[in-house]
């Protein structure tokens, strides 16, 4: 009689449920894109809004500065946003905001006062660098390597397709009369639920023994992390010249018609949404930090170039694409760059301290701008020759920084 033995089962890996799926970059990818909906479907309606309230005391100030007013709120807080990601966790933070972006951003629908107005938007602008900062880290919680540089990619071109298409409803929905865009905000009461079921909270430093949130800061670079926001200062002051001068570049060569000015513009969000792929695809792999900067630089300094020497419509729109293709690259290696050299106990703090400089520099440019018009540039276009001079000054210093780290591997 023989027997038989079983084999002992070979243990197996445990199963984990927190694994990042195409659910969850699907909503943190909606999610970024709810910093372009803060501006970008309102501006048709900005002139109805202003004959509302023709009798309001510097009214021409005021409701320009609607529009404008959340993006130097979100440079103002995101820094501390992030820290607070980090101590508390991000998933309450992200719903949380997610409900009350809506409170606030649909506020103007029965708001009377444009005062009040402005103190909602100001507000809205919290939550859009609690929206914002939280999603970015969290992307970077959930994924890593080429993955989490391909998703990083995507977020700019989720942004830029949604800035496109929010434009383009932006209009129609204005027709309904000025108050009607801002009930596009109630959208985020759908993600809301849905990021409260789906998300999961990370490993952060809230979750980390004081020996763990030790050994985990040991990595972080505090010098590392001022460089890469010095530099996003400046990719906010050249990501924002299109948007804000393209228009009057168009004007300055005699081109008045609205459609054309605003397929010029959609051509550049096409050069944008390109740059963001062919990152993800292809540079995100093939080069490290400093060649791909330098690679974003040089098309987008060209860009700014040929916008200056440009004397027809077909050549500034082509101009445009070019910049566009350029900045596509930059946002995208920026951040990449930024979430590598951070540990994730101070991963929040980082990506916040990123985004605080990236809109003061979107803040700063039409000021910039407008004053090197006034004081040696003599035009709008001279002005943005001057910003293409200083992005291919970055482009070099890209490619002597990229040269020294090819001669040290070498050497």
């Amino acid at each position: 009689m023989s027997s038989t033995t079983a084999p002992l089962a070979q243990p197996q890996p445990p199963l984990t449920l927190n694994q990042p799926r195409l659910i969850h970059a699907i909503l943190l990818l909606i999610t970024c894109s709810f910093n372009v909906l803060v501006t970008a479907i309102l501006g048709p309606s900005l002139p109805a809004m202003q004959a509302h309230f023709q009798d309001v005391p510097g009214v021409d100030y005021l409701v320009p500065m609607t529009m404008s007013a959340p993006l130097l709120t979100v440079a103002i807080v995101s820094v501390f946003v992030g820290e607070l990601a980090d101590r508390w966790g991000r998933k309450r933070l992200l719903v949380g905001s997610a409900v009350f972006y809506a409170l606030v951003g649909t506020a103007p629908l029965y708001l009377d006062s444009l005062y009040a107005i402005l103190a909602s938007r100001c507000a809205l602008g919290v939550m859009e660098a609690v929206l914002m900062t939280v999603s970015t880290t969290m992307i970077g919680d959930y994924w890593s390597g080429a993955q989490r540089d391909r998703y990083m990619s995507l977020q700019t071109t989720v942004a830029s397709t949604s800035a496109f298409l929010f434009n383009t409803m932006g209009g129609a929905i204005a027709e309904q009369g000025w108050r009607a865009p801002y009930a596009v905000f109630a959208v985020s009461l759908v993600l809301a639920p849905l990021m409260a079921f789906f998300l999961w909270e990370p490993r952060t430093r809230a979750s980390m023994t004081p020996q763990q949130f030790a050994e985990d800061s040991q990595s972080f670079r505090p010098r590392a992390l001022a460089l890469v926001c010095f530099f996003a200062v400046l990719l906010g002051i050249g990501f924002l010249t299109v948007p804000v001068h393209f228009g009057y570049l168009h004007g300055a060569i005699g081109v008045q018609s609205p459609a054309q000015i605003g397929m010029a513009y959609g051509v550049n969000s096409l050069g944008v949404i390109s740059g963001t792929l062919i990152f993800g695809w292809v540079l995100a792999t093939r080069l490290n930090v400093a060649w791909q900067l330098m690679v974003g630089t040089a098309i987008a300094g060209a860009g700014f170039l040929l916008m200056r020497g440009a004397g027809d419509y077909a050549a500034l729109t082509t101009a445009g694409y070019v910049n566009g293709l350029g900045m596509g690259i930059l946002l995208p290696a920026m951040v990449t760059w930024n979430m590598r050299d951070l540990p994730v106990s101070r991963r929040g703090m980082g990506i916040g301290a990123f985004q605080s400089c990236l809109q003061l520099g979107m803040f700063i440019n039409p000021m910039l701008v407008v004053w090197m018009e006034k004081n040696g540039a003599g035009s709008r276009a001279g002005s943005v020759g001057y910003v293409g001079l200083g992005v291919l000054v970055l482009c070099a210093l890209a490619l002597i920084a990229g040269l020294r780290r090819a001669g040290a591997r070498r050497g």
